[in-house]
This record gives structure tokens, C-alpha cells and sequence, in this order.
């Protein structure tokens, strides 16, 4: 059985549970053997022999040339004994032994639906070949489900570590430890170093200090990044430590280059639609799962409001949401200084996310990225943003359209050649902020006054539609809105549906999840009781396939609707895991069912 904690990417912080034992992953499996003992620290051992040890032990099983039979749901079944590129070679023998498979190829993931965990066959060879082992987590991860607890071996080190992890790896070994042990090679992780050149003063480990071997300081530095990649999860910083760990070694960047290019659906799916603070500071956050899909769901969801017939263009700030920085109060007091502001639209120009409209600046991670804001934009950024601007105004038609830009002018200048630029040196002097409000007086003097009120329904639709697609606009048709931004409470026919929160969402009422339900979205389906408090994944029957972590779902039974909250898992999870908690429950139906 296995429970979620925490996530990043594929990776999950979780309780796995065997027996009477509670493993928390990630876990490292240490070699034990006769010569040599697992450390005391190690929570995990992998065998060739059981002993008494009272820790989890994975006996491996040999090759179908040396078998050696399962006796202990924990005894692996043997391997194939051939390589990687034979991997779908037929042969007679049982994939699956006890709780285990071992899985080699395609070939393997059907009989493998009746294991509670896989292994990964020939861990090494993927050394060789990051696009093979990205397709062997793929189809495992597609085929069985994220209930499967999935292992490697021979692989991991404490420099790649992190990027396993990220992959949905849940279980490793200390194998290679061993063998880089044997070769005089130093692990830290940044990478190896001869052991003779290895400082051991500066690495401060236990078993640097007392002058113990070198397999121990690696076994040890193996251990200290399985513990900073747990921090790194409950933090929800995965992400962050490996991009870190992308200079150690070329294996590394190609993982999250075909995970972020190649297998963004299969990475997407998984990871939340809110969470902390995102730290933007590699080139690779371009391609983010999160930034990705702000930016699609901009091209996709997102409709300027109706209302507005000019564009303008803002640079971003450092401090967020952007409306509360110094720089934009400015700006704002400037557009507001106009003949008809209501008539504005203000859209910020930023790296990595590209535009974010004003009415979606709370929304994660747009309310929540940090990156360096030195001026300086590299060719990817330039381009990103350059393909984003044209392509919002190829379906968001505005009479005119102004920059009042700083560095990013030249780059929105060259994709929208007619724009009209504010600015003079700096967008907050003095001489600018009037240039902006002169230039929008002269453009909105002669159109019809927009209503205010207007203007605030329209972005209130743009937020609702955003975060729930076209069914959201259920929930603001007709709607009034009540209070100011950051707290909005959104009213139909006299009852409120949602209230529109500081995190930059809509939050459900019951009227709300009705709503929503009778549009057949961000639905989950349970057994046929009436909540009394959150909603455990061994209840669920069924969800839709958008949800994702972090969204606002309704909870029903055959239409009825039961209860309203927050997803704390995707859907496939809730569907296949039968612990932890899949809703937390703001609101619960009070009529029995």
C-alpha cells in the first residue's frame, strides 16, 4: 500500500507500507552481504541471503540461467539475463514473484498489473540510453498505474539521485556505490572525484571524520541526498534541486529534457495546479510542467475581456503579485489617470511564463515565480515571448496596442512592429508614467465610456474560464461580484457560487460544485455515502481526467452532489490508490442520501 506526502514531477515523497513496517520514500535499498553489513542507518537492505535483521529485506533472484526461487513475497523473481536491446526476448519464465515483478520490456507490463511493485531490469545499461529509460518509466507509469511502487538498480548515485526521483523512481540501490567504491572514485553530490584527491576534511560526513573507508563516506553521501531529496519534496522544491544537479553530468539534462520536450502530457498530469514559491533561475524552467501549461492554457482557455480595445504592455516586478510592487501602484495610478481606464487592458511581459494578464496575476505559479530581474533576456526567453505575443494577438484583437516596456521593448517591438511605445528611460520616471497616461487619454477619449462594473465581470469570467474551461463560465453567467480583490464573493440568483481567494482561484460553494457538475467537469465520483469529513481515495469510484493536485473539484454520487473541495491528488491516483486523502472537503451536503 502506498500513500502520498508530497510531489515534484513524477516523484513522490510517500508511506509505503509492508507488513508492519512503514518505508517512507524515496528509499535506498543498501547491499548487504556476508563481508560487508548494511550501514546501521539504512532503512532498506537487498540480499542474497535473509538474515534476522528486522528491516525491510529484497532478496534478488537471480537470472533465468541461475535461478533462485521466491519463497518470501519480498524474494524478486529472476531477471532475463540479457541486455537491454533484447529486452522483449521470449522466454519461458514468471514475471512475477510474491509482491515483485521484474520487468524487462513491454512484453512484461501485463503480467506485471498483479505485482505491488516493479523493478526495472538492467539499471545500468540506462546509463547508456536516457531515452530508454525515460520510455521504461513511461510504460510502467501508463500501464500499471502511479499506485506501483518502482525500483532501479545499479543506477543511482547522489548526483543523479534528485533526477531519479523526479522520474518516479520510488526505490534504489547502493549496488553502484560499491562498485565506484572498488574503481577509487569519490561521491559527493556534485559528482566523483578520485579518492585520492578528495578532500575529506571539507566533506564533513560521519564516516569522513573517523577515517572510515571510502565505501562508507559513499554509502553515506548516498543516504544525505536521499534525505535532502525528501526535504526537497515536502518543501516542493524537487524541481529546483534538479536543475542544480543538471551540470553534474550530460545523463542528467537529457532525463529532464525528454521528461520536459517529449513526455510533458505524462509529467503534467501530476503535478499541482497551486503550490509555494517557484524558484526560476536555469534555463530549463522554461519548460517547466507548470510554466508550460500556464502558457498553454493561455493560448487555449484564456479570451481578452470584451470590453477592452487597448493593450497594454507591463514589465514584470520582482515582488508578487505584481499589483502590490511599487513599480506597478505606479503604473496603475498612471492608467487610471486617463480618460477611460476601463477601456485598458494590462497584460505583464515576463520570463518564464511570457504574458500574464492582470486578472491571472495571483494565479500559481504567476503569483509565485522568482527569478534574477537583471534586464538581460536570452535568445529562448526572446523567442518564447516573441511566439506568445503573436499569438495572442492573432485571437485577441485590440484597436491599439502600447509597450510601456523597459529591456523587453526591442523584443516586443520586433514581433508587433505597429506598437506604440511609452516609455522613455525607465517606465517609472516621471516623464514616462505621463507619456502613458498622454497616450492613453488620446486613445480612449473618443470611444464610448466602458462601465467599470463591466470590465470587472469580464476578467472574473477570464478567471473562472481559465482555471476551469468553458464550464467556468457557468459559475459567472449573470453572476454579481461582491467585495474587492483579493476576496470576491461571486453571487447568482441571490446565492453564492464561489469566492474568489487570495491564491488567485475560485473557490466552490455547493451551488457552485452543482453548477460544475451539471457541466461534467472537474467531477469525483464516490461510493454511495454522505461525507463527514475529507474524502480518502478508497472512496473514490471515479474522476474526471483534468483534475489535477490543487483543483477545485465537487464531489458527487450519481449526479448528486455531496461535498466540494480541494483535489490533494490527480485523478488517475484517486482512482488506483486506496489510501491517503484524495479531497479535502471545504463544504458537505447536510441531505442525506
Amino acid at each position: 500500500m502506498f500513500e502520498i506526502e508530497a510531489r515534484g514531477g513524477l516523484g513522490r515523497k510517500g508511506i509505503w507500507t509492508r507488513g508492519d513496517l512503514g518505508l517512507t520514500t524515496p528509499l535506498v535499498l543498501f547491499v548487504h552481504h556476508g563481508s560487508r553489513a548494511a550501514p546501521t542507518y539504512a532503512e532498506g537492505l537487498l540480499v542474497a541471503e535473509r538474515t534476522g535483521d528486522p528491516r525491510l529485506q529484497i532478496r534478488v533472484g537471480g537470472t533465468f540461467f541461475a535461478p533462485r526461487p521466491a519463497v518470501d513475497p519480498d524474494d524478486l523473481p529472476p531477471g532475463k539475463g540479457t541486455p537491454q536491446s533484447l529486452a522483449d526476448l521470449e522466454i519461458p519464465q514468471e514475471t512475477v514473484a510474491g509482491e515483485w515483478a521484474v520487468v524487462a520490456g513491454q512484453s512484461d507490463l501485463v503480467a506485471a498489473k498483479s505485482a505491488g511493485g516493479v523493478f526495472l531490469a538492467n539499471g545500468p545499461e540506462f546509463e547508456r540510453s536516457p531515452r530508454e529509460f525515460v520510455a521504461a518509466v513511461r510504460g510502467v507509469r501508463e500501464a500499471l498505474g502511479p499506485s506501483k511502487v518502482v525500483a532501479v538498480t545499479g543506477l543511482a548515485t547522489p548526483s543523479n539521485l534528485a533526477v531519479l526521483v523526479y522520474s518516479g523512481i520510488d526505490v534504489v540501490d547502493s549496488s553502484r556505490m560499491l562498485l565506484d567504491s572498488a574503481r577509487g572514485l569519490f561521491h559527493t553530490g556534485d559528482g566523483t572525484v578520485p579518492f585520492a584527491e578528495a578532500d575529506r576534511d571539507a566533506c564533513g560526513c560521519p564516516a569522513c571524520a573517523a577515517g572510515e573507508a571510502l565505501p562508507a563516506h559513499n554509502d553515506r553521501a548516498l543516504y544525505r541526498e536521499m534525505l535532502l531529496v525528501r526535504n526537497h519534496l515536502v518543501h516542493g522544491r524537487l524541481r529546483e534541486l534538479v536543475e542544480r544537479r543538471l551540470a553534474n553530468a550530460p545523463w542528467n539534462t537529457a532525463i529532464v529534457r525528454h521528461l520536459d520536450l517529449r513526455e510533458y502530457g505524462l509529467v503534467e498530469a501530476y503535478t499541482p495546479v497551486s503550490g509555494g514559491e517557484m524558484r526560476a533561475y536555469a534555463s530549463e524552467s522554461l519548460t517547466r510542467p507548470e510554466i508550460v501549461r500556464f502558457r498553454r492554457r493561455i493560448r487555449e482557455r484564456y479570451g481578452k475581456p470584451p470590453s477592452a480595445r487597448v493593450l497594454v504592455l507591463l514589465p514584470c516586478s520582482a515582488r508578487k503579485p505584481y499589483s502590490t510592487s511599487r513599480s506597478h501602484r505606479r503604473f496603475r495610478d498612471a492608467i487610471l489617470a486617463s480618460a477611460d481606464p476601463s477601456a485598458v487592458h494590462e497584460v505583464i511581459v515576463t520570463s518564464p511564463l511570457g504574458l500574464i494578464p492582470r486578472e491571472l496575476e495571483r494565479f500559481y505559479p504567476a503569483g509565485a515565480y522568482d527569478i534574477p530581474v537583471t534586464g538581460d533576456w536570452s535568445r529562448d526567453e526572446a523567442a518564447m515571448v516573441t511566439d506568445d505575443l503573436r499569438a495572442f494577438l492573432a485571437t485577441n484583437r485590440y484597436d491599439t496596442v502600447v509597450a510601456h516596456l523597459g529591456a523587453e521593448a526591442p523584443i516586443v517591438k520586433a514581433a508587433v512592429p505597429n506598437v506604440i511605445p511609452t516609455s522613455k528611460e525607465r517606465p517609472t520616471s516621471d516623464e514616462s508614467l505621463a507619456s502613458l497616461t498622454a497616450m492613453l487619454n488620446q486613445v480612449t477619449s473618443s470611444a464610448p465610456r466602458v462601465p467599470k462594473g463591466l470590465h470587472f465581470s469580464e476578467e472574473m469570467s477570464n478567471v473562472a474560464r481559465f482555471q476551469f474551461g468553458e464550464a467556468g463560465l457557468g459559475l459567472v453567467r449573470g453572476a454579481t461580484f461582491r467585495g474587492r480583490v483579493p476576496d470576491v464573493r461571486v453571487i447568482r440568483e441571490g446565492t453564492q457560487v464561489a469566492m474568489y481567494t487570495g491564491r488567485g482561484m475560485l473557490s466552490l460553494t455547493l451551488a457552485g460544485g452543482g453548477i460544475l457538475s451539471d457541466a461534467d467537469a472537474y467531477w469525483v465520483e464516490i461510493e454511495d455515502f454522505l461525507p463527514k469529513g475529507n474524502i480518502f481515495a478508497v472512496g473514490v469510484v471515479d474522476a474526471a481526467p483534468e483534475i489535477r493536485p490543487g483543483d477545485e473539484v465537487v464531489v458527487r454520487h450519481r449526479n448528486e452532489v455531496r461535498a466540494v473541495g480541494t483535489a490533494r491528488l490527480s485523478a488517475r491516483e484517486m482512482v488506483d490508490f486506496r489510501r491517503g486523502e484524495a479531497v479535502h472537503v471545504r463544504h458537505v451536503s447536510e441531505v442525506p442520501p
